[in-house]
């Protein structure tokens, strides 16, 4: 599958829409957020790029190494996915700090995301795969599929807003569409290996989904952030732009085993994030009955 021209050409141009997305619902409001919450931008941009690709490390040396901690790396290095903004506003989170997080990450792993990937390859290959990384290629690829179309994406925005605000959700339907797709050709090559891959993965892919939201959760809370500031960490943490991971093991590494991870990860980080959503609005219910019975009392 690695040199099917679907995926090779294909995926980094549909990547390159959805990040043009990512830039239509930013302005420069978005970037002044870090200088108006500092602390809420600064614990969760340290735990998405240190803590969760140290989980990823540590949880690739636990399940034996190889071409498959490899790829649990790949996934927890990658940046927060656009859908988790979505996620955070149906959970009653900070949508505004969801986004700052999210365009902050995504702009720094075009160089994070190379650097660990090295060293991941280095750790739990070596010499004993013909696979390996062109740094610079690599770097240039994520510059021109991740940073330039969200600066492309912001100047739509700026110099024309209704529009932007019209292809905004389009976008995001086409995010969806080419993740599901991709998995399903995933599926369908891999389709006789598939149980024994399955077996293999779900359990690396299911602790750092759940480790990542309980990771989030309590660095927040331990350095005073505002529940509703630390599930939004928590669901930035733990959503990943999934289809930039496939991207990158299928176009530029050309590795399937290396993909199985993040298409994985792909369709569980939903059901957990979801949950996590769920509690959210809770919470947010009770803190409204809250204020309501203390304004009932004052009057």
């Amino acid at each position: 599958m690695g040199e099917n021209e679907l995926v090779t050409t294909g995926l980094p141009i549909a990547l390159f829409i959805i990040m043009v997305g990512m830039g239509l619902s930013l302005g420069a409001k978005d970037f002044r957020r870090i200088v108006e919450q500092p602390r809420s931008v600064a614990v969760g941009t340290f735990t998405q790029l240190l803590l969760i690709p140290l989980l990823g490390f540590l949880l690739g040396w636990f399940f034996g190494g190889g071409m498959l901690a490899v790829g649990i790396v790949l996934v927890a290095v990658l940046p927060g996915g656009t859908t988790s903004n979505l996620l955070c506003f149906l959970g009653r989170a900070n949508l505004a700090l969801s986004i700052t997080l999210t365009v902050t990450a995504s702009l720094i792993t075009s160089v994070t995301v190379p650097l660990y990937l090295q060293l991941a390859l280095n750790t739990f290959v070596g010499n004993a795969e013909t696979i390996s990384l062109d740094f610079m290629k690599t770097l240039t690829t994520m510059l021109v599929i991740v940073v330039v179309p969200v600066i492309i994406g912001m100047f739509v925005n700026l110099f024309a807003p209704r529009f932007a605000k019209k292809m905004e959700p389009i976008i995001g339907i086409f995010s969806l569409l080419v993740l599901l797709g991709i998995i399903a050709l995933i599926v369908w090559t891999e389709r006789e290996d598939l149980p024994g891959i399955i077996a293999q993965v779900w359990q690396p892919t299911l602790a750092l989904n759940v480790l990542a939201i309980g990771i989030g959760l309590a660095v927040s809370r331990i350095t005073g952030l505002s529940a509703r500031d630390a599930i939004t960490v928590a669901i930035e943490v733990s959503i990943k732009n999934t289809t930039l991971g496939l991207a990158i093991a299928l176009s530029i590494l050309k590795n399937n085993e290396l993909a199985m991870p993040a298409a994985a990860f792909g369709l569980l980080m939903y059901a957990s994030v979801g949950l996590l959503a769920m509690y959210g609005r809770k919470l947010d219910r009770e803190s409204n009955a809250v204020t309501a019975a203390a304004a009932a009392v004052t009057e």
